[in-house]
């Protein structure tokens, strides 16, 4: 069975619109220059003869995630997590955060008795969009409703993976 359309056959809409009185739309290819119209009698659609040339210079080499630096900022996402439910002391992710992400961990509303098991981290995305910066999207449970953390993580003064700026949405 053939994928392109005989000349015998027409599309549904074709059929429609010649019923109707409407001209029968036909496709056309875009060459990035010109648009090319198929054959009026058979609609056959030829592809243009000349292509694009290659760009010059050296192939571009696809960016290689550091999977230390994923891990890294996935274990601070959840120790902040769980900084946020009080099952850990703020001081244990001192190094791990700046000093603005951890003025608003401190500041975020927590369960009005103060008990844990307010917090749990469900999921977590971890990606490296360049070799300078980490971003992370998670899903927590948070007071019985689920919300949206979204993170990035860059390299502080001494090389290690810092978390710059996190929110809860």
């Amino acid at each position: 069975m053939s994928t392109a359309l005989d000349q015998h056959e027409e599309h549904t809409q074709d059929l429609l619109r010649r019923a109707l009185g409407l001209p029968v739309r036909r496709p056309y290819i875009w060459d990035g220059q010109d648009l090319h119209a198929p054959c009026v009698t058979c609609g056959h659609q030829s592809l243009p003869e000349h292509t694009r040339p290659i760009p010059q210079g050296t192939p571009v080499v696809d960016f290689v995630p550091d999977l230390a630096a994923l891990r890294t900022a996935a274990v601070t996402t959840a120790m902040v997590v769980e900084v946020i439910d009080r099952r850990r002391p703020r001081r244990h992710i001192r190094d791990q955060v700046t000093p603005e992400v951890l003025r608003y961990i401190e500041a975020l509303p927590t369960d009005g008795h103060g008990m844990r098991g307010g917090a749990r981290l469900l999921r977590l995305h971890a990606r490296q969009p360049h070799r300078g910066a980490v971003e992370v999207a998670a899903t927590i449970r948070l007071a019985g409703r689920l919300r949206a953390v979204a993170a990035s993580f860059g390299r502080s003064w001494d090389g290690q993976w810092q978390c710059e700026s996190a929110r809860v949405l």
